[in-house]
């Protein structure tokens, strides 16, 4: 059993790439500095059509479209009460709402209990709370590794072209 301290230290501030199954905080306080969140979409809002962001984002409000964002990196909230009629890709997401389309997320995807999903989702790393909700496939996806990276470089620089085929 947690101590009072323990446990008002553990539910201080959580770091989203630490956010895990077996561990999960009572409460999570997300630092939109640290996570690159740089713009919000109030909850009173409703925008139509393909958004991209740079950084980070926070949704409270309806998105009907695609939404891409974080091109160096980035955390999408989406609040409970919140939905994304469309696709969203990014590096790391956050869904306490509803999503009806894609995800794709290159890094840690975490689905709290509020959270409702229909479309395929592609994710590196996939964290799921009881009461969630999926309708769709799940596919985890590996980053290349620190080898597999510089194999790449120096076969650009040799001008090695690669080729794949068949299908996935």
């Amino acid at each position: 059993m947690e101590s009072t301290m323990q446990l008002a230290q553990r539910n201080q501030r959580t770091n989203f790439s630490m956010i895990r199954q077996d561990n999960a905080p009572k409460r999570i306080s997300i630092n939109p500095i640290d996570e690159k969140v740089s713009s919000v979409i109030s909850a009173n809002s409703r925008l139509e059509g393909n958004l991209s962001f740079a950084d980070g984002l926070k949704i409270d409000g309806v998105i009907a479209g695609n939404v891409t964002f974080g091109t160096e990196d980035g955390l999408c909230i989406l609040s409970k009460g919140a939905r994304i009629e469309g696709s969203l890709v990014g590096p790391r997401a956050f869904i306490l709402g509803e999503v009806e389309g894609d995800i794709e997320v290159q890094g840690t995807l975490v689905l709290a209990p509020s959270a409702v999903v229909v479309g395929k989702i592609r994710c590196g790393k996939f964290v799921v709370y009881d009461g969630a909700s999926i309708s769709g496939s799940i596919e985890t996806i590996q980053s290349p590794t620190k080898q597999q990276l510089e194999q790449d470089a120096h076969e650009d620089a040799r001008g090695v072209i690669k080729l794949k085929t068949g299908t996935r």
